[in-house]
C-alpha cells in the first residue's frame, strides 16, 4: 500500500530526465530512481519510461528528435521550456525545431515551476500538486504537475468570490505546489477544491476519501514515531500540538513530512516508504500523545 498525503507517496515511478538547460539543471533532484541525461539519445528515448525534458527555447532543435520519439511512445511526461527569447518568438522556436505545441509542454520563466514539477513526479504527486496558475479577467487557470489544465470562474467558488477583483492576480503558488495563496484576503485554494467546484459530484467523494485516508496516514506516522522512541515534542521545527494534529488525521504538508523525516534521521523517500509499510497494520492501542 502507498503512503500518500497531499499527493505525496512513497512509490514514485522511475523517471528519465534530460537536463539540457544549465539554468535549471541544478534543480534535478539526485534520487536513486532517476536517470539523468545531459545529452539527448534517441536510443534511450525509444525505450525509457516517464521522460521529462528541461530545455531553453533556443535549444529546442537540439532535443527535437529525442522529444518526438518520446512523445510518439506516449512517454513524454513534461517538456519544460525556459523562455530565453521573447514570448512572441516561442512559436517560431517550436517551428524551427519541427515540434508542434503539445499538451505536455510548460513554457516558463520562473525556476520554481520546473522545481515543483520535478518534486511532484519524484513523490508521485503530479496529479495532486500545482505547477503554475494564471488569472484572466474573471477566470482562474491552473495547470497540475501532471500537466492537466483546469479552468474555474471566480464566481463558481465561495472562497474565490471573496477575493476583490483588484487582487485576483496577486497570488503565489506554494513552493511545493500544494495550493494557491492570495495573501490579501488570506485565501488558500488547492486542486481538490478546484476539481470539486468543476465537478460538484466529486465533492462528497473527495471529502470522504480524504477523511478516511488522513486518519490512517496519521496513525501510520504515529506508529513509526513510537517505533523510533521519539516523543511528539522531539520533532524539530514542529510543535507538539502540530504533531498531535497530524497523527490525529488532520492532514499535513510536504514541509511537515520533511521535518518528520529529518527527526527520524531518514530522507523523505525512505521515511514515506516506512510509513507506507505501516499503513496496512492496525493502529497501536497505546497512547500516541507522548
Amino acid at each position: 500500500m502507498q503512503a500518500h498525503v497531499n499527493g505525496i507517496n512513497a512509490t514514485a515511478p522511475e523517471l528519465t530526465i534530460l537536463a539540457h538547460d544549465p539554468c535549471t539543471e541544478a534543480l534535478v533532484p539526485h534520487m536513486r530512481r532517476f536517470r539523468i541525461l545531459h545529452r539527448p539519445s534517441r536510443q534511450i528515448a525509444g525505450r525509457a519510461r516517464n521522460i521529462i525534458v528541461l530545455v531553453p527555447a533556443t535549444e529546442l532543435p537540439y532535443v527535437s528528435k529525442f522529444v518526438s520519439v518520446a512523445n510518439r511512445r506516449h512517454q513524454l511526461r513534461a517538456l519544460l521550456v525556459r523562455d530565453d527569447v521573447k514570448p512572441s518568438s516561442i512559436p517560431e522556436m517550436f517551428e524551427r525545431a519541427g515540434l508542434r505545441m503539445m499538451r505536455n509542454i510548460i513554457v516558463h520563466s520562473d525556476p520554481s515551476v520546473p522545481r515543483r514539477v520535478l518534486k511532484a513526479w519524484a513523490h508521485n504527486a503530479q496529479d495532486e500538486l500545482i505547477a503554475k496558475a494564471s488569472v484572466s479577467e474573471d477566470r482562474l487557470f491552473v495547470l497540475s504537475c501532471a500537466l492537466e489544465a483546469y479552468e474555474v470562474s471566480f464566481d463558481r467558488m465561495t472562497a474565490l468570490r471573496r477575493i476583490p477583483k483588484a487582487e485576483r492576480a496577486n497570488f503565489t503558488v506554494d513552493e511545493d505546489g500544494s495550493c494557491i495563496h492570495w495573501p490579501g484576503p488570506d485565501i488558500h485554494i488547492d486542486l481538490d477544491a478546484i476539481r470539486a467546484a468543476i465537478d460538484p459530484e466529486a465533492r462528497a467523494k473527495a471529502a470522504t476519501a480524504k477523511a478516511l485516508h488522513d486518519g490512517r496516514f496519521g496513525a501510520a506516522i504515529a506508529k513509526l514515531r513510537l517505533a523510533k522512541q521519539l516523543k511528539q515534542s522531539d520533532i524539530e521545527g514542529l510543535s507538539e500540538r502540530q504533531v498531535r494534529r497530524i497523527e490525529k488525521g488532520e492532514g499535513t504538508t510536504y514541509e511537515a513530512l520533511r521535518r518528520l523525516a529529518a527527526a527520524h534521521r531518514m530522507d523523505l523517500e525512505d521515511y514515506l516508504r516506512q510509513v507506507a509499510a505501516n499503513l496496512s497494520a492496525p493502529r497501536p492501542e497505546n497512547d500516541v500523545s507522548g
